[in-house]
C-alpha cells in the first residue's frame, strides 16, 4: 500500500484495515508455529502497511495532513 492511496482513505476505514491486518499476521503466525509453509515476506509486508496507517492516522490527529498535501501539490 503506498502512503498516497493511504491517504486518500477515512479514517474509519483505515481503524477497519488495522483490525484486519493484525488478524492476518496472528493467523499467519500461528500458522507457522503448526509447522505449515508461511510467506515470511508477508508478515513484514503487512506490519510495514500497519506502521503506515498509524502514522497516518496520527498526522490527521494532529493536523498535519493538510500541510502535506499542501506541499505535495506545489510539487506536481
Amino acid at each position: 500500500m503506498r502512503p498516497r492511496d493511504i491517504r486518500r482513505r477515512e479514517s474509519t476505514d483505515l481503524e477497519q484495515e488495522l483490525v484486519r491486518l493484525r488478524e492476518e499476521i496472528f493467523h499467519q503466525r500461528f500458522r507457522g508455529q503448526s509447522e505449515e509453509k508461511v510467506d515470511r515476506g508477508l508478515v513484514r509486508k503487512h506490519r510495514r502497511d500497519m506502521a503506515r496507517i498509524r502514522t497516518i492516522l496520527h498526522e490527521r490527529g494532529l493536523g498535519i495532513n493538510k500541510d502535506l498535501e499542501a506541499a505535495a501539490g506545489k510539487g506536481k
